[in-house]
C-alpha cells in the first residue's frame, strides 16, 4: 500500500497558533523533538499543528487529496501525512526493541467507505536492487465501516522481489469510537530471520491486542522509519483524525500502556 518518497514541507502561521505545513519548502515539523516532513495536498485543511512546540496534530483528507509529488499518476491514494527522521535521529534498529507510542482519535463524520486507511506504520526503506514498492511491515489500519486492523508483513528474501502478504495480528470486533482519544503502544524486533528474535506486542487502550513472535519485517540495510496521519485507498467521505504524543524510542514506553500521557492542550 504506502510507496516511498521524500518530501518537505513549508510552515505558515495561522490565527489562534494554528500552524499550516504543506510540502514546499525544507522547514521541519516538530514531532516531539524529532524531525517530520509532510506529504499532503499542500490545502489549508491538510494539517494543521496547535502549540508551540505542537502537541496537537490535525490531519485531513477529502476526496482526491493526493500528495503533490504523486498528483500526475494518478495513483489512486490520497493522503495528508508526516514522515519521521531516517538518518541517525530513527530509533529503529534491526534485532533490538523499537518502541512505538501515540494518541489518536478519529473525529466525527461518516463511517470510511476506503479499502483501508493507515492510522501509523512504520515503513520500509528497500536497497537499490530491491523492488520500489514494498509495503510496511508494521500497520495500523482503518477498513471499511471504521474497523480497526494491525497487520504486518514478512519476507526474507533478498533482493526483494515480492510484496509481502498482510497478515492481519487483530481485527477490531466492532467499529473504532468515533470523538475519543485512544492509545496505542507497540514494541517491535524487525527481524525477518525465521530462526531469529522477531516479533511485536501491541497495546489499545491499556488491553494488550496483539503478541507475535516470529519472522517480522524484510532484510535490507537500512532499518524503517515511522510516519504517521491519514493514507487511504480513494473514498468520496471526508476524514479527519488527531495525533498526540507520538514518541519512537528505542528506550521502554511501557510506562504509558496504562497511563497514557494527557494531551497538550486539553482538547
Amino acid at each position: 500500500m504506502k510507496s516511498i518518497g521524500v518530501a518537505s514541507c513549508m510552515l505558515v502561521f495561522l490565527p489562534a497558533g494554528i500552524v499550516h505545513a504543506g510540502p514546499l519548502d525544507k522547514a521541519p515539523v516538530n514531532v516531539g523533538g524529532q524531525i517530520y516532513f509532510a506529504q499532503n495536498a499542500d490545502r489549508d485543511w491538510s494539517l494543521n499543528l496547535n502549540g508551540s512546540p505542537p502537541c496537537l496534530y490535525r490531519f485531513e483528507v477529502r476526496a482526491g487529496d493526493r500528495w503533490v509529488q504523486e498528483t500526475a499518476n494518478n495513483s489512486g491514494v490520497e493522503r495528508s501525512e508526516l514522515r519521521g527522521p531516517t538518518d541517525e535521529n530513527d530509533p529503529a534498529r534491526f534485532g533490538a526493541e523499537t518502541w512505538t507510542a501515540y494518541q489518536f482519535r478519529i473525529e466525527p463524520g461518516a463511517p470510511s467507505s476506503a479499502e483501508w486507511v493507515v492510522l501509523g506504520d512504520w515503513h520500509v526503506r528497500p536497497d537499490p536492487e530491491d523492488s520500489p514498492k514494498i509495503s510496511s511491515p508494521w500497520q495500523l489500519e482503518l477498513r471499511r465501516g471504521d474497523i480497526l486492523v494491525f497487520d504486518i508483513r514478512e519476507n526474507n528474501e533478498k533482493p526483494i522481489r515480492h510484496n509481502a502478504p498482510e497478515l492481519h495480528l487483530y481485527t477490531s470486533p466492532e467499529p473504532v469510537s468515533r470523538g475519543i482519544w485512544h492509545s496505542i503502544v507497540s514494541v517491535a524486533d524487525f527481524d525477518p530471520r525465521v530462526d531469529g528474535s522477531g516479533g511485536v506486542t501491541v497495546w489499545l487502550d491499556g488491553k494488550e491486542i496483539v503478541n507475535y513472535h516470529g519472522p517480522f519485517g524484510y532484510i535490507t540495510t537500512r532499518p524503517p522509519y515511522f510516519k504517521f496521519g491519514i493514507y487511504r485507498s480513494d473514498a468520496p467521505e471526508t476524514l479527519a483524525v488527531d495525533y498526540a504524543n507520538i514518541e519512537t524510542s528505542r528506550a521502554s514506553l511501557a510506562a504509558r500502556i496504562h497511563a497514557p500521557p494527557p494531551v497538550c492542550p486539553s482538547k
